[in-house]
């Protein structure tokens, strides 16, 4: 038999002891090492989609402008700012691609323990740093 609906249920004077959600940094939720590789994951892809890929659009859209805005463009790309964004473009690329990779593995149930989400975390951050650095030592 079901019980009657009560009102002072949900209007109960006694305080919660528990976050109300799990992404409240702070007193309630410690900040770990597999909340920084999320918010990782889901920058570097934010930096993918706003910034690398409209400017690569750009540089082919030069290219079919003719040479004067494509040299224009290859001025900026080989300033400062444009090799600090090749640079940043080449690890947000790197860190991606291992972060996808691990989220791939554990689309087919794998690697769920606590310690094995540590390990494989640390294995992508390595990873990125060792192809982030074949990717500038190749185009140097």
């Amino acid at each position: 038999m079901a019980r009657p609906f009560d009102p002072g249920m949900l209007m109960s004077s006694k305080p919660k002891q528990r976050p109300l959600s799990p992404y409240m940094l702070g007193p309630y939720y410690r900040f770990e090492f597999q909340t920084l590789m999320s918010i990782g994951f889901r920058m570097s892809g934010v930096f993918l989609a706003m910034i690398l890929a409209p400017l690569a659009c750009l540089w082919m859209l030069t290219l079919g402008l003719g040479p004067e805005p494509f040299a224009a463009m290859q001025a900026f790309m080989s300033g400062w700012i444009g090799t600090a964004i090749a640079w940043l473009a080449a690890l947000a690329v790197s860190f991606h691609l291992c972060a996808g990779i691990r989220h791939l593995v554990w689309d087919t149930g794998r690697f769920f323990s606590k310690p094995q989400i540590q390990s494989t975390g640390w294995l992508a951050i390595v990873a990125t740093l060792a192809i982030w650095a074949l990717t500038l030592w190749c185009a140097s």
